[in-house]
């Protein structure tokens, strides 16, 4: 995070770490993740479906207010993970706090299969869109369904 006027303004550096952590957090319950219009032929068209498809606008705005990575807004999951690679992030096997998750493919009603994308934010706990109440939630890395399985694999 380039805010180079903190340290004039505040007479302290900026606590980088602690505010990008504070961010994610205060995301949960956000309802700024739930629009991204593009303009069709047709008019405008929200991408993000009200939030359902928003993960990676989420992840990807995050990181790139933070200057974390350099490819701008994302609404893919494949296309922040590049962002993240480009970037100079690597793949890690455990989870560390402020690290991006990402989780296999899920498929949905309509027969597409999605990955999402999300903030460990410690203890087996992580920050992602929830597509059911369009915005940033706190839930459990591992999540299971009714019948005790797993809903997604990490990848």
């Amino acid at each position: 995070m380039t805010m180079k006027t903190i340290l004039k303004e505040e007479g302290y550096p900026l606590a980088f770490f602690k505010t990008y952590l504070a961010m994610i957090l205060g995301s949960i319950g956000s309802n700024q993740y739930r629009h991204l219009y593009v303009d069709t032929v047709v008019g405008p068209r929200d991408v993000i479906e009200n939030g359902d498809l928003a993960c990676a606008y989420f992840v990807s705005s995050i990181l790139t207010l933070c200057g974390l990575t350099t490819g701008g807004v994302h609404t893919t999951v494949d296309e922040t993970i590049c962002d993240l690679k480009s970037s100079g992030w690597k793949k890690i096997h455990s989870p560390r706090l402020g690290c991006v998750v990402v989780w296999g493919k899920k498929f949905r009603s309509r027969g597409l299969g999605h990955r999402h994308i999300g903030f460990y934010v410690g203890d087996d706990n992580v920050v992602s869109n929830d597509s059911v109440s369009g915005s940033p939630k706190l839930h459990r890395l591992f999540e299971k369904d009714d019948l005790g399985e797993f809903i997604r694999k990490v990848e």
